[in-house]
């Protein structure tokens, strides 16, 4: 055996290496250490003080009301990707409903400023929640600068209605209209194959058309037209305007506002859509008068809601639900998906989770989509469809909207409702493949091989597509499309040529969807919830949201981005500490295991069959 010491650049190398593996080391524990710094520092600074002065319930809805908040992956506000600002609806509405039994809460304020909407069916749910808090005899006070048509709606809940001086009301009415690229795409010389099923299933027309076809304005005016109606009367009535005076205040702005110099503060006043006019002092004097003089941090008496919450959750901490309710909120796609959008693979297993949950009498799935991927509809309205065979009823409540894809997976429900407001059906598939043989051709690319068969190259999109390809595409089409009627008219207790008549891609409002036997019911999210617990014979309904489980680094980082919109509590973090400390435990030394976390990947597949809406908007 030989006893030669290593050479010296050997030993040199060896301490070269042991000295950066402990160098690693030392940098790890240093972040952990951090880290740990940063969670228990945030722990102490997260628990509440008690509310002991009484006040105004203070709301403040920013961005979109949303059913659902979209998935914010972790440390999105260090790389500046936070995404647009949503207000989860049912948070505001449990806020609303909590503070009118709550003797410290003595009125609400509503700042409307900073909401960018929602849809007419969302502001109607957070409306019904303040028509349940007035009945308390607690004022109810909106504000806000320029109101645009949706912060209106709003405020046309409270008791008096104040805009700045310099402000106005923003009533234009609705209107939909979309860009038409067909020029653009017969210049770069793009073919556009077009595959579908339904007359009016017109998502499709910008690509194969410079103009809204004929059929396609025959629907979409009946709906635009039904929603205009509803909003319309709903504010006059609670405005005790005179039918028809939203129309006239649209039609004479013009010249009204002339007579008024452009002061549109003033013409919103004297017609009556608003109570006050008036600068920020006077409207901080106004509220201080109402609920009283407020300290240093405040301008008047109120309770901020992301305090009021935080409040509201320690006391809810140790309920348990028998009612589970899902969200199913976004477009519709294939596989896994993150909140935002709907994963069939990702929602039919959220419903099995549920299932298997014996605490849950019932369940209740709140449906906000205007669909997308046909197949992974088809998963997702099959795990209903399980669920209801092992005896648990699962009722169906649709927002916004609940079209195409969204329609599809609401059928298997127990009972299907929708607020007045939803737009509904859409009952039609389509597909579009383009091909760029042209498009190639035009810069000197061509493209020329060998098949076995005629059918072997249908997803080169840089070839001509062959006849016989146009026919299997649209004969898919067709049977996705039969499929829809079928499932649809078992659902309903109708046969095929009844469902026909509803169907072709046509959109319908609620009411005229309850009319075609589309729907059961209308109501708000509250009123399904009452009608699953009395399905289910459960006296005290507690409901439980039933979400994709995150990762504990996913669910604090969630945490703490949304610790202004109260979703953080002292107990609430000390268990996802927890969680996290056995997550991370063999894990601080693996980099790769945290790329993947953070990495996005997606999948090439081949052109899909789409149930989808995404026309159905008003502005």
């Amino acid at each position: 055996m030989s006893t030669q010491k290593p050479n010296f650049f050997v030993r040199l190398w060896r301490f070269f290496w042991g000295a950066v593996s402990w160098l690693r080391i030392i940098l790890v524990n240093l972040v952990f250490l951090v880290f740990l710094v940063f969670i228990i520092n945030t722990l102490i600074e997260s628990a509440p003080e008690p509310i002991e002065k009484p006040g105004a319930l203070f709301l403040a809805p920013a961005g979109i009301l949303v059913d659902q908040l979209t998935y914010t992956p972790p440390f999105s506000a260090i790389t500046g990707n936070e995404g647009p600002a949503e207000t989860l609806l049912r948070e505001q509405v449990e806020l609303i409903k909590r503070a009118a039994d709550d003797k410290r809460i003595t009125g609400l304020v509503i700042k409307l400023n900073d909401l960018q909407g929602g849809g007419i069916s969302k502001i109607n749910e957070l409306g019904q929640a303040i028509e349940q808090f007035k009945q308390t005899g607690k004022p109810v006070i909106a504000y806000g600068d320029l109101l645009d048509q949706q912060q209106y709606l709003l405020a046309s809940f409270a008791d008096e209605v104040f805009i700045h001086d310099m402000g106005g009301v923003g009533i234009t009415g609705f209107a939909m209209y979309r860009n038409y690229f067909k020029q653009l795409i017969d210049k770069l010389g793009v073919n556009v194959h077009v595959f579908k099923s339904g007359t009016f299933k017109d998502f499709v027309e910008p690509y194969i058309r410079t103009d809204m076809s004929e059929p396609s304005r025959e629907h979409n005016e009946a709906w635009v037209g039904a929603l205009w109606q509803y909003y319309s009367e709903q504010i006059e009535t609670r405005r005790r305007l005179e039918p028809g005076a939203l129309d006239n205040y649209i039609n004479q702005l013009p010249v009204n506002l002339a007579q008024y110099n452009g002061d549109s503060a003033k013409l919103a006043k004297d017609q009556n859509l608003v109570d006050h006019i008036g600068s920020k002092q006077q409207l901080i004097d106004y509220l201080s008068e109402k609920f009283g003089q407020g300290d240093k941090k405040r301008a008047f008496n109120f309770i901020a809601w992301q305090r009021y919450q935080q409040d509201m959750l320690l006391a809810n901490l140790q309920k348990t639900g028998n009612i589970g309710l899902i969200v199913a909120s976004g477009n519709i796609l294939d596989g896994e998906q993150p909140e935002g959008a709907i994963g069939g693979e990702t929602l039919a297993r959220i419903i099995r989770k549920a299932r298997e949950n014996t605490a849950f009498k019932a369940l209740v799935i709140r449906v906000d989509s205007g669909g997308g991927s046909a197949f992974a509809s088809e998963l997702i309205r099959q795990e209903i469809a399980i669920t209801r065979e092992a005896g648990i009823p699962v009722f169906i409540s649709m927002g916004s909207i609940a079209a195409s894809g969204g329609y599809w997976l609401a059928t298997a429900g127990t009972e299907v409702w929708a607020t007045p407001s939803t737009l509904t059906g859409s009952i039609g598939v389509f597909s579009i493949v383009p091909t760029f043989e042209q498009t190639l051709t035009k810069v000197g690319v061509t493209s020329d091989g060998i098949d076995t068969h005629t059918l072997a190259g249908i997803f080169h999109l840089d070839r001509p597509m062959s006849e016989q390809a146009q026919t299997v595409f649209q004969m898919a089409v067709d049977g996705i499309y039969h499929k829809f009627l079928s499932i649809t008219a078992e659902a309903r207790g109708e046969d095929l040529e009844s469902v026909k008549n509803h169907a072709e891609g046509r959109v319908w409002l609620a009411p005229e969807a309850q009319n075609r036997n589309l729907i059961d019911h209308l109501g708000s999210l509250d009123d399904v919830i009452q009608a699953a617990a009395k399905a289910a014979n459960i006296d005290n309904p507690s409901v439980q949201l039933i979400e994709r489980e995150l990762t504990p680094l996913e669910q604090l980082m969630r945490n703490y981005m949304q610790n202004a919109s109260a979703q953080w509590s002292f107990e609430s973090n000390a268990s996802t500490v927890k969680r996290l400390a056995q997550w991370l435990e063999g894990r601080v030394d693996s980099s790769l295991e945290l790329q993947s976390l953070l990495e996005q990947t997606g999948s090439h597949q081949a052109p899909s069959v789409l149930a989808v809406c995404p026309s159905c908007e008003v502005h």
